[in-house]
């Protein structure tokens, strides 16, 4: 047992946690023979989204099948007497001739009549549906149930709910979906909002269904009847645009939904969408959540008007689906003879390339195809291969006009046939019910559901009408799928036992009480509170919260509104208008007695609030006075939470009428408002944690002029919520609180993973840890910072600074810039005037004679934001030292900094550092800066220091939350360099660091405890907290990084907490340290059983997996590859020496091994060998059963965990000199003298590289890598610093960008780099051994405990001599 008191420091991140453990000096303390510092690496946390979209479209699928063999079931008893056999050859219908297991030959639906002359009779399948519609005789019963059963098939989709007697695709009603999308508008930009002329609606209507328009003059001609002139050619230029994006998307064209939503993005393809794309659904799925409730209402409109348009285009005004597919028959058989007559006069070869792009159109390519022919193409791309060949002859002209209608070559199955609803398919079915049920009487079977005959008069009908609703999921109940597959995707509860159909659905299901389990499911968790249920988005508790929050955080002449004032406004405005404006705000405030036209700030757009009570509003409007009732509002908000969860509004209707006092009227009014989303928040954070005064933090935002996150913070509350979220934790069971917690799967896993850690070191060590010190790595977000700087700029330079330039030259330079760096920025907010004297700047002297300089000096604070600097001339910084401008400058300049702020072109936090002096800052300041440096305020560091303080409770160990700029300061002031591509090591670095921070701020400032120390909350307010407040200096590293006194010192006490000296070397000593710990997650892989490509019979693929069991490769092809879930090392005997090699056990036998483990391990042993001997041709022993991926393993020089059974990743840390770390984090691009110098210096850094690979790095000889990265020296020589282009094309690269390539192949993971340019033309690091990997008889397999601290070593020699007893 480690006898000391020692602190545990970590590093989380979404792939690793960076540990380490430091006694009471600062030093790695030892355990096991090891120094405690190292890193654990995982595979990030995958979201379920990816499984969610297979097991939806399986469910889909079986649904189907559920359909049609319901349907089979009613034609059987029928069949039977007609066709006995018709079934039983309809299955084998799709067997190829060559197939053995084909029983049936020769025509397969009508033996007697032949197939061939049905198909000439009815060359598709709707011709038939056409004629069975419409012929007034007796068919065939084999060609009813065809054509039904392709109906039930293909049903189409249900987004329009209409009734099928109402149904219709003649006309569309723009105005309502106009005056939505204007509505929506006005909210995202009330001042000068995008606005369509709804007077032109049916002009508009009639132009998107004309048929003989092409799609193009449909776009212009609808565009300009949708633009209104404002009289402002800016605005007309705005609306014009975004109006020009609105009809491309209406039309299916690519358009920019950015420009159509107002958004403001630097990523323009991120936002470029096509509505008929095929992917479109997972493309919107992936934007939506960046969307407010307006450009969601907007997108919504787009969307369904697409569909609305496209199926005019599918099925034109007045004709049936059927008679609508069989014109689009007969135009692309006319128009292939008018392509191959075209064609014809072409060369033999383009000819050929004409029928061939046919061939590829259809999906029908032929063996005699060239190399590059594609499986399938899109009509887009078939007609831009056509194009290419159009010459001015008549044929020529005539394909070309018919191309630019998007009429040339119609085919009856595409993408766009999603839009098609299910009431056309229910609509000739129920004519083809009614003319044949002449002949036989059974098909007009009425449904059984009486309820539904509205909805779906026959009992064949119901199977196309009826939908299981979604919110049931599988048919199976969550007890039953417990016990046949022991998954948890089930949620359905049933009435009553035995078979469920469409037919006796609502007898068995209880839909209800699914809803509610459902809801349960579905339902987020509180951000603060462990295991609480959310609001939803639109509730009316927490709609009143946001909009309470947005009153306290605004601002009227620089001062709060009074809470009288608030209340005021949130009742007079708020309470009357779903939106309010800021002139409606001055106004209103105007009225109460502001002697001033007041000026408002704190507002994220200037014109208007953010947020609303539109609930509140709606509810008003169909509820009357009712809506103040107190005792309604538990059931408003039962309301509010059925509206967001049902779309099926049968079941909401339901739902209402569970509340006797709604009437008829208002549950009609109710059922047509569409809520959706969830909100961050609980009712019991808002309304249950109570002060001593009974006072709740909704009650404190409505009666103080606090924001949430003040409240939130107060120590009252913030120690209830750290209370009732220990009550949630079990110290076994923290699987349960990680599963409904408000974070992602990445962070859940990183939880996971430090639980896993800690409890590591706390069994090394035998006790646990004094200390718990925690730091979550944040993203490195400069790159999208800089571009959205530039956007923001550009977009204040637009609108509020025009009386601020004085002449046009600022602009220009600003229209001149395409990124913004630190100076860049700084001179444009500045207007290009020095910040301390106001002279105007040259932009071609700001790297040379201008610094940037820190408002507040570093030895008052640590902050290195934008927000503490400025751009001024050299001499006046020189001439500043350590005071702040306020003193120096403040009387010129307060002024221009006010204006400054004003126009948004500072922060107001900025603005407050320029105005302040610190030898007057107050207690309420002090306070501040102290949150900002020392309080962590993620609510992921507070879900990770709840688990561990609970799970260490006992012990008690205290939890320090460390602020990631701390260690980030001390990397930064003491030169430990960072790059992430040359090893892991600076995981564990990060991970002593803030364990020394956090050791080092806890003794260092004794007073300041409750701001780091989880769980202790020091009441600001109290008077010895007040008289300790007394600071002048807020960088609380200050004494390590900057000062001159060698021994730190706590002031009030006297205590000596270190001296500088020693403690620099001690983490120097631990930056240079050679020996870290380094520990993989093992795992086996699960997902899709094999790549997703199907390659024909007679491909170049060797040896494909088979469809399905009973479907040969050489007929039907199959799959190239499956993936493994994980390996076996077996023994295969040879004449010279046995080979020890590694093998993939697949995941299509996972399921049958399982089944063979439950029985055994020496049943599992036979099915694992029965599983290898198919891809083994010669005899084998099984060594080691179960090999996971990046299982480690040691083989004399060689090094490497395993990344399948043919790929091996490196598990050697390369350590490299700190002079080439220096090097390697230089930014080259902003280097401009010494460039010899700078160059010899890269060699230097190859060269090292070079050294390490050659002492260290054996497994680099496959592929010859270590030999050829020793040939390639001189060429690298050659090379320039930074690549050279020519244009956007690279002639060169350089030798930063080929260092960076050489370290990611020579990382620990699956990354290979590039290094063509060197003569390497095999990827650099892909470790790949073609025919698997084999070991020698003394490699070690070795399992690592999560720390690494613990291992179990199996020698494989050992094991063979076992094996061999």
């Amino acid at each position: 047992m480690y006898k000391k008191d020692y602190t545990v420091g970590l590093d989380i991140g979404s792939t690793s946690v960076g540990f380490a453990a430091i006694d009471d000096d600062y030093q790695p303390i030892r355990l096991k023979g090891k120094r405690v510092i190292g890193v654990r690496l995982f595979e990030e946390g995958k979201t379920a989204a990816e499984r969610r979209n297979f097991r939806t479209t399986r469910r889909r699928l079986n649904r189907r099948k559920w359909r049609l063999s319901l349907l089979e079931e009613i034609f059987d008893p029928y069949m039977a007497k007609v066709d006995p056999t018709f079934f039983a050859r309809l299955k084998q219908s799709n067997l190829f001739p060559k197939d053995k297991n084909k029983k049936f030959t020769g025509s397969l639906l009508f033996p007697k009549t032949t197939d061939s002359k049905f198909y000439d009779e009815y060359p598709t399948i709707y011709h038939l549906r056409y004629h069975l519609m419409n012929d007034s005789r007796k068919f065939d019963l084999r060609e009813i149930f065809l054509a039904i059963h392709h109906i039930v098939k293909y049903r189409g989709n249900f987004l329009n709910s209409a009734p099928i007697a109402s149904f219709s695709t003649d006309k569309i009603n723009l105005v309502d979906d106009f005056e939505t999308v204007n509505a929506a508008y006005l909210q995202i930009n009330s001042s000068n909002p995008v606005q369509l002329d709804t007077d032109q609606a049916d002009q508009v209507s009639r132009i998107l269904l004309d048929n003989k328009l092409s799609n193009l003059d449909k776009q212009k001609q609808a565009a300009k009847a949708l633009a209104q002139k404002s009289g402002d050619k800016k605005q007309d230029k705005i609306n014009n645009t975004t109006i020009k994006q609105i009809c491309k998307a209406l039309l299916g064209y690519k358009f920019d939904l950015a420009v159509v939503l107002n958004i403001d993005s630097d990523d323009h393809n991120k936002w470029k969408l096509q509505l008929s794309d095929e992917n479109i659904d997972s493309r919107l799925a992936e934007l939506t959540g960046e969307l407010n409730e307006a450009q969601l209402d907007i997108l919504n409109v787009l969307s369904r008007l697409y569909s609305q348009i496209t199926l005019n285009d599918i099925v034109p005004s007045g004709m049936t689906l059927s008679e609508a597919m069989i014109e689009k028959y007969k135009a692309h058989k006319k128009h292939l003879k008018m392509l191959k007559d075209f064609a014809r006069s072409l060369s033999k070869k383009d000819y050929g390339q004409v029928m061939e792009a046919y061939a590829e159109y259809i999906g029908n390519i032929p063996e005699s195809a060239s190399s590059k022919a594609q499986k399938k193409i899109s009509q887009d791309d078939f007609y831009k291969k056509i194009k290419r060949y159009l010459d001015d002859s008549k044929l020529g002209q005539k394909i070309a006009e018919l191309i630019a209608k998007n009429e040339f070559m119609p085919k009856q199955r595409t993408n766009q046939n999603g839009v098609i609803p299910y009431q056309l398919h229910l609509k000739e079915l129920n004519q083809i019910i009614e003319n044949q049920s002449k002949y036989y009487p059974w098909l007009a079977e009425l449904n059984p559901n009486e309820k539904r005959r509205g909805k779906a008069k026959y009992k064949l009908s119901e199977l196309v009408a009826f939908r299981i609703p979604y919110y049931v999921g599988p048919l199976i109940t969550q007890e039953e799928q417990q016990k046949t597959s022991n998954a948890n995707f089930a949620w359905m509860i049933r009435k009553s036992e035995g078979r469920i159909t469409p037919w006796n659905f609502d007898e068995k299901v209880d839909r209800i009480a699914t809803a509610n389990r459902f809801i349960k499911r579905m339902t987020t968790k509180d951000t603060y509170l462990i295991g609480e249920d959310v609001l939803p988005a639109h509730s009316l508790l927490y709609e009143r919260f946001k909009v309470l929050n947005e009153l306290n955080m605004i601002r009227v002449n620089n001062h709060r509104l009074s809470v009288g004032q608030k209340q005021d406004v949130f009742e007079k405005l708020f309470q009357k208008h779903k939106t309010v404006k800021t002139r409606e705000l001055i106004k209103q405030l105007m009225a109460s007695g502001l002697p001033t036209q007041p000026r408002i700030t704190g507002l994220s757009d200037p014109a208007k609030f953010n947020t609303s009570l539109g609930t509140y509003n709606n509810f008003a409007k169909i509820l009357g006075d009712e809506i103040n009732q107190p005792d309604r509002q538990e059931d408003f908000e039962k309301i509010i939470e059925w509206i967001t969860i049902f779309d099926d509004k049968d079941i909401l209707k339901t739902k209402l009428s569970e509340l006797s006092w709604l009437d008829e009227k208002q549950i009609n009014a109710l059922i047509n408002k569409n809520y959706s989303g969830w909100g961050r928040l609980s009712r019991k954070l808002l309304t249950e944690l109570t002060n001593k005064k009974g006072q709740s933090i909704i009650d404190r935002m409505w009666n103080t002029q606090k924001s949430f996150i003040e409240i939130i913070n107060e120590p009252v509350f913030a120690e209830q919520i750290k209370d009732a979220n220990q009550d949630q934790l079990d110290e076994d069971d923290y699987e349960t609180v990680l599963h409904d917690a408000y974070t992602s799967p990445q962070n859940k896993k990183a939880i996971r993973q430090v639980i896993k850690v800690v409890d590591d070191i706390v069994r090394a060590a035998g006790r646990a840890p004094k200390f718990i010190s925690l730091e979550f790595a944040r993203e490195d977000q400069e790159s999208r910072r800089t571009q959205s700087r530039l956007s923001r700029i550009k977009k204040i330079y637009e609108t509020t600074t025009k009386e601020l330039v004085a002449n046009d030259q600022i602009r220009e330079e600003l229209g001149n810039v395409k990124d913004l760096n630190d100076r860049l920025f700084l001179y444009f907010t500045q207007l290009g005037r020095d910040a301390y004297t106001g002279e105007r700047i040259n932009i071609d002297d700001i790297s040379t004679k201008y610094d940037i300089d820190h408002i507040f000096p570093r030895a008052f604070i640590k902050d290195d934001s934008l927000d503490n600097k400025v751009l001024v001339k050299r001499a006046v910084n020189n001439g500043k030292s350590n005071n702040v401008p306020l003193k120096l400058f403040g009387a010129k300049m307060k002024p221009i900094w006010k204006m400054w702020k004003d126009h948004q072109l500072i922060s107001k936090r900025k603005y407050e550092h320029l105005m302040t002096n610190p030898d007057a800052i107050d207690k309420y300041k002090a306070n501040g800066f102290i949150n900002r440096q020392l309080i962590e305020t993620r609510q992921i560091i507070k879900l990770a220091a709840n688990i561990l303080a609970n799970r260490y409770s006992t012990e008690d160990t205290k939890i320090i939350e460390v602020k990631a700029n701390l260690n980030h300061q001390l990397r930064q002031s003491l030169h430990l360099y960072k790059n992430r591509q040359v090893n892991d090591y600076h995981h564990a670095v990060d991970g002593y660091l803030s364990a020394f921070v956090g050791q080092y701020l806890y003794h260092r400032y004794p007073s300041l405890q409750s701001y780091f120390v989880y769980g202790q909350y020091q009441r600001f307010f109290d008077k010895q907290v007040q008289e300790n407040m007394k600071f002048n200096r807020f960088n609380f590293l200050y004494d390590l990084t900057d000062r001159d006194n060698d021994q730190i010192v706590v002031k009030s006490t006297g205590e000596i907490v270190g001296e500088k000296s020693k403690l620099i070397e001690q983490i120097k000593w631990v930056y240079r340290y050679k020996f870290m710990l380094v520990s993989q997650e093992v795992f086996t892989k699960t997902g899709p059983l094999f790549d997703q490509t199907i390659y024909p019979a007679g491909s170049n693929k060797s040896r494909l997996i088979p469809i399905k069991k009973d479907r040969p490769t050489d007929i039907y092809g199959g799959y190239s590859s499956s993936t493994d879930a994980y390996m076996s090392l077996i023994r295969v005997p040879d004449k010279k020496e046995d080979k020890y090699k590694v093998v993939g056990v697949p995941s299509r036998s996972l399921a049958s091994l399982n089944r063979a483990e439950k029985r055994g391990h020496d049943a599992y042993l036979d099915q694992l060998r029965q599983v290898i001997a198919k891809s083994q041709k010669k005899e084998f022993q099984i060594i080691i059963p179960k090999l996971r991926y990046r299982q480690l393993i040691i083989d004399g020089g060689l090094k490497y965990t395993l990344g399948s059974s043919a790929y091996q990743y490196n598990a050697r840390q390369l350590v490299l000199s700190e002079k080439s770390m220096e090097v390697l984090v230089t930014d080259f691009s902003k280097v401009t003298t010494d460039l010899d110098k700078q160059n010899q210096k890269l060699i230097a850094v190859y060269d090292d590289i070079l050294d390490k690979v050659n002492r260290c790095l054996p497994l680099y000889d496959k592929n010859q890598f270590r030999k050829a990265l020793n040939g390639a020296r001189d060429k690298f020589v050659q090379l320039p610093i930074l690549p050279k282009f020519n244009g956007n094309k690279k002639e060169e690269a350089g030798k930063v960008e080929i260092l960076n390539e050489i370290l990611l192949g020579l990382h620990d993971d699956a990354s290979t780099g590039n290094l063509k340019p060197l003569g390497i033309k095999t990827p650099f690091g892909m470790l790949q051994t073609q025919s698997g990997i084999t070991m020698s008889s003394n490699a070690v397999i070795v399992n690592q405990s999560p720390t690494g601290l613990f291992e179990h070593r199996i020698y494989l020699k050992a094991l063979l001599n076992k094996l061999n007893k």
